[in-house]
Formats: structure tokens, sequence, C-alpha cells
């Protein structure tokens, strides 16, 4: 056990180094994307060393904030009434009048009235003459009440028509002329100018929360000024002014000081991509079934990877982010690895490409959207009829991706819109080309495993077909119905039917060597007759190895040879072995000596083919025994079950449910091969029928001349 999790481990390895590297290079992308052009430090007034464009579409939030302000500014004043200032004035002035009266009343033979004004110290801080207050001590009671009286009208008068803080001196006029007015002499109408004026105080004051209910409505009628996506902000050259610096700032074109800059958002996506790629390391670690990703396929993955992200970079400052050909990657990774994979992999690359792009959700459900139906859509490409019915739903898929986005998250219609779906389409329809076109490209240096190349190794003009059909015509006419059994169970299964078809075509290559020496070549005299059953044995095991030398020498496929070696795993050639024991007694003979090398199927497709190389011989001897299919149901069943006992799939990735469909399958193929036809009659049988047919015409005649 140990020495097994040392192997996977060493296994890993190459695995890991590639996404380190892969992580390494999406860090540095990122890092010198728009998310990292802040760094510069710039004041207003410094000549701009570069030209600055809007890394998307954003609100202009100086120039609408400016505008919002100077709504708010045209709004006047606005005042209310406040009552409480006519009421405090009035009883000032009242007061006032009040304490001279007192002050009258209080006085002794010798007291100076001015004097003792002065020392009562007057409520009202007014400053009154010896004369103003020398004529109003002289008026009789009567006329000192209505001079207060006259003194309130003015004052009452005033408070009317409203009094402003601006409008005080203006007030003060006003009092004046209406002090002016009264009958009273020049002496009392200076004084009571002295106490109004000095009373008064505004009665209209500014109401501050209607005024601010007002701004805050003209606020919200000013629309948002926009800023569209590469919109030039500075030019090179130009004076930075507050304006532009404010723009820059809010576009995080720059930075504050000189901590911010590169650090902080280069820390920040490192975070990010770390965490992604984490997942995808654990996503391998605990890899199953048939998401492994074999050696030739992970340095694809690695490839396409780093090729898409390297394309991302180059076209980042890009007018139109459609002109990016994101579902390019979903597509190679569909055709080069799965359809599953490739989904999953969509989602990590979609949200890499959104950071290295600048890009924001209306970017990522793009990018999601338009590489999961690539992922899916070029499945269909294995078809050359195909190729150009998925190469326009690309594009229909694109275009109505980019428009539909773009209504959700932009201000609606506008013209750049219907450009970028555009382009969006056309970069859909070029991706399915360059897609399919670069097949060739895969299968030579990576040695991609594309259903095209599968689909090609089939074809019986291939040179060792030819040679397998005219030198083994038992082993290939075998070979065909294997590969029918094979295909239709790995159909059921899920699995890849171009693998199985092709791998079936070309597993008993092998026999090429010995053709003679197989059941299914001998036409009369069996060789095997005349050696002793270990070299018989030695001669039958030695078939997967002579097989996987020719095709290499053919230039066959890593995954065909593998399927060519694994064929029969580690399974004992009974017939002779029980030969052996016969002859030479069990003390005798070894087991290991009887078994074929292996190794044990590692895929599903292998061991399909294993388990339809065993059944179809079997039932070709069972049936030639004059056994009928439904007997044959039951050794098929027994025959999967020996390979299951045996151990013989525990490495393939088969699960137990999927064996019955694969019985199934075996059985609607035989059925279909081995189907009871209607016996045509022999001639003698023709021959008697039409003469009792004559003879009956012939007494029916004479009956009738009776």
């Amino acid at each position: 056990m140990v020495k097994r999790t040392k192997e996977v481990d060493i296994k890993r390895y190459p695995q890991w180094v590639l996404l380190g590297l892969a992580f390494v290079l999406t860090v540095l992308c990122i890092g010198m994307s728009p998310y990292g052009n802040y760094e510069e430090i710039v004041q207003v007034g410094d000549v701009a060393t570069k030209r600055y464009v809007a890394p998307r579409d954003t609100v202009d939030e100086v120039t609408t904030k400016k505008l919002q302000t100077a709504a708010a500014n045209s709004v006047g004043p606005i005042y209310k009434n406040d009552i409480t200032v006519e009421a405090n004035s009035t009883k000032q002035v009242n007061d006032v009048f009040q304490e001279l009266n007192e002050v009258i009343l209080d006085m002794k033979d010798g007291d100076d009235f001015y004097h003792k004004v002065k020392d009562a110290s007057l409520k009202l801080p007014v400053v009154l003459s010896n004369r103003q207050l020398s004529a109003y001590q002289a008026m009789p009671l009567s006329n000192r009440i209505l001079f207060a009286e006259d003194c309130v009208g003015v004052l009452n008068q005033i408070y009317s028509e409203g009094l402003s803080a601006d409008e005080l001196e203006q007030a003060k006029e006003q009092v004046k002329e209406g002090v002016g007015a009264t009958p009273w002499s020049e002496d009392l109408k200076g004084m009571a100018y002295a106490i109004v004026s000095t009373a008064l105080d505004p009665n209209l004051v500014l109401d501050e929360e209607a005024m601010e209910a007002i701004k805050d409505e003209k606020r919200k009628e000013v629309n948002e000024v926009r800023i569209r996506k590469n919109q030039k902000i500075v030019d090179e050259g130009e004076i930075i002014t507050q304006d532009i610096y404010d723009r820059l700032i809010a576009l995080k074109l720059i930075g504050h000081t000189q901590n911010d800059g590169r650090l902080l958002p280069f820390l920040g996506s490192s975070a990010i991509v770390a965490l992604l790629f984490g997942a995808v390391g654990l996503f391998f670690l605990w890899k199953k079934g048939d998401e492994i990703l074999k050696k030739n396929e992970t340095r694809m993955l690695f490839s396409v990877y780093v090729i898409m992200i390297l394309l991302c970079k180059a076209m980042a400052l890009l007018p139109y982010y459609s002109l990016i050909p994101l579902s390019l990657f979903a597509m190679l990774i569909s055709i080069l690895i799965g359809r599953r994979m490739a989904l999953l992999m969509n989602c990590f690359f979609s949200i890499v490409a959104c950071m290295i792009v600048s890009g924001d959700v209306e970017f990522l459900s793009y990018a999601l959207i338009s590489g999961s139906f690539g992922a899916l859509l070029i499945q269909k490409t294995e078809k050359r009829t195909f190729v150009v019915p998925v190469a326009v739903g690309m594009a229909v898929v694109n275009l109505v991706t980019m428009f539909a986005v773009g209504l959700f998250f932009r201000d609606g219609y506008t013209t750049q819109l219907v450009m970028a779906s555009g382009f969006g389409a056309l970069v859909g329809l070029i991706s399915v080309v360059v897609a399919v076109g670069s097949l060739p490209f895969w299968e030579s240096v990576f040695e991609a495993n594309t259903s095209l190349r599968l689909l090609e190794l089939t074809n019986p003009n291939n040179e060792l077909l030819r040679k397998l059909m005219i030198e083994a015509p038992g082993t290939y006419h075998h070979s065909l119905i294997v590969a029918n059994l094979a295909e239709t169970a790995v159909y059921e299964i899920g699995g890849n039917t171009a693998l199985a078809r092709a791998g079936a075509y070309y597993h008993d290559a092998g026999k090429l060597k010995y053709p003679l020496f197989f059941a299914e070549n001998q036409t009369g005299h069996n060789p095997h007759d005349d050696i002793e059953p270990k070299s018989s044995a030695r001669i039958i095991t030695q078939h997967t190895k002579a097989g996987v030398e020719m095709g290499m020498e053919f230039g066959l496929p890593k995954v065909i040879l593998d399927i060519m070696k694994e064929h029969h795993g580690t399974t004992v050639v009974k017939y002779f072995y029980f030969k052996a024991l016969k002859v030479y007694g069990s003390e005798n003979v070894n087991e290991a000596d009887y078994r074929y090398d292996g190794p044990i199927p590692t895929s599903r497709e292998s061991a399909v083919v294993m388990l339809a190389d065993t059944v179809e011989a079997a039932v070709r001897a069972m049936l030639g025994a004059g056994k009928t299919l439904e007997e044959v149901e039951g050794a098929i069943y027994g025959l999967i079950k020996d390979k299951l006992d045996d151990g013989q799939l525990n490495r393939s990735g088969l699960a137990i449910h999927e064996l019955e469909k694969i019985q199934k399958a075996f059985l609607k193929v035989f059925h279909g091969m081995y189907h009871e036809r209607v016996s045509y009659p022999k001639k003698e049988e023709i021959e008697a029928a039409s003469r009792k047919v004559n003879l009956g015409k012939e007494e029916k005649d004479s009956d009738n001349t009776d």
C-alpha cells in the first residue's frame, strides 16, 4: 500500500508543477492588468506622463456632483414667520415704558430722572438722551400711554410686512418714517426710534428643512454623467487639473499616496487566484472516475490555459471584450479532454479572464454562457457535416448573449451594444473554425485522442487493418463483431464510443505474428497439436505484446496501444492451462506461465473491449455447438462475473450497475446478429407443391364436365 501511494504521488508530481506554473503566470497577468495600473502617484498640476482611459463604463462622479451642487445652490432662501419674535419685541417695548413709569413714580423731590434711569439699567439695552427722558417725564400718564401705543403700532406695522435679516436696515428706515408720522415732539420721536429700532429683530427666519428638501429634489433631477469604457480621461502631456485628478482617483487609475498602488491590489488578486487554484488542486487530488486526466491531457489543459490567458492579456484593452474568443477555451477542452471537464474548467477560466480584462458581472456572465454553449455544441463537430451548423449556432449564441447582458447591465439599447453583439457573433463563428482546424496540431504534438482521429483509425483502408484483413481474415471478422459489441455497450454507459470501436478494431492485431495459431484463422490442421501446452500458451499470450509493437510501428495512439495491451488483463489461458494439468499434473505446472502479462484495464473502454472479446469468442463457440440465445444469456452473465471476481475490472472505473447495462447491450447485438430467419423451401418441395396444385385443378375441371 505504501509503495502504491508513492507511485501515485510521483505520477501527480508533473501535475503540481504545471499547476504551479499556471498559478504564477496567472498572478503576473492579473498584476499587469488594468486592475494593477493605478499604482502611479500624480498630483494636481503635474503633466500626465501617459494617456489615461476609463477601464470600464462608470458614472462620472466628479461632474455629476458638480451639477448636483449647482442645482442645489440654485434654490433661493425660503423663510418662515416666527411669531414669537414679534411677541418678544412687543413685550420688550412695553417693558421699557413700564420701567420708565415705575422710575417716575418712585422719584422723590430733588431726584434727577436721567440719572435714576441710568442707574435702573433697563432690560432693553437702549441709549436715551437727557432731553428725550425729560420730554417723556414731562408728559402726563395718559400721554405716556398713548406714546407707548404708537411705538408698538409702528413695530407691529413693520412685522406685518415681514422682516428678514437682510432687510433689517431697511426696516429701521421704515421705523424712522413711521415714528416721524406721529404727532409727538422731535425729542419724543427720537426716543421712539431708539426704543423700537433696538427691539427690532427679524421675524422671517430661514426654513432649513424646506430648503434642504427642495435641494434634494433638485439634486435628484440631475442625470448622472456617464464615462464610457476606453473614454479618454487625460492625454499624455496635458496638465492634470483638480477635476481630472478626481476622476483618476474615482476610477482607481492612480493612488492617493505612495503606499497605495500596486501592492494592495496585487496581494488581493494573488489571494483570489490562490483560492481558485487551491480549489482546482483539491479537485485533481480527490479526482474520481471519468474525471481522471492522463498525462497528455494534463499537458493539453495546461497549454490551452496558458495560450488563452495570454490571449486575454493581449486583447484586454480592445474597445469591445466580445472580440476576445472566450468560448475557444471551453471548445478545445471539450474536444481534447471531455465535455464535463470543459464545463467545470470554463467556470474557473471565466473568473480568471474577468480579472485579467478588468471585467465586471456583465463580462463574467457573457464568458460563462458563451463558454458553456461552446463546450456543448463543439461535441457535434465530430461529424464534418455539423461543423457549419455549430459555427452558426455559436454565432447566434454570442450575439444573443452579448445583446442580452448589455440590455440588462447597461443603459439599454445603444449602437455600441449592437456592434459588440455583432463582433461577438463573428468571433463565435471563427472560434469554432479555429477549434476544429487546430485538431491536427493537438493530435500530433500531444497525441490528443479526438473523435475525428479515432474515426480515421477505423477506416478499413488503414495499412494495419488491411494487413489484418488479408493475412488474418478470421481475426479481422472477430474484431468487427467485438467493435460492434463494445461500441453499443460503451454508448449505454456514456463512454467514448469512438475509442471503443477503434480499440476493438486493433485489439488483436498482434495475432498477425502467428495467425494460424488462433482458431478463427484455422481451416483444418491445428498447429497447437504439435507443441506442448506451455509453448502454446506463450504464443497466445504474446499476441498482446506483439500487437503493441506493431501498433507503435504503424503510429497508433497510446490510448489504442493501452487497449491492445490490456484487453486480456492478467487472465489465465484456461484451455492450455487445463491441458497442461492433465498432461503434467498440478505439481509440475506453474499457473503464472499461463497468464497474460497484463496490465488489467485502466479505462472503461478498455474493460468493455475485454468483456466483448471474451463474450464474442464464447458465444460463437456455444452457438456453433447448437446452443440457443436464451442459454447464451446466462453464459454472458457468468463470463462478466468471472472477470469481476478475478479482479480484472478493479482499475477500470466501471460501476457495478454499469455491468448490467453492458450485458443487455451485448444481448441486443447478438439478437440482431443471430435472430431466427425464415427457412426457404427446397427446389423439390416447390415442384411437389406445384404438381399438387395442378392436380387439384384437373380434378375440378373433370367434375365440372360431368
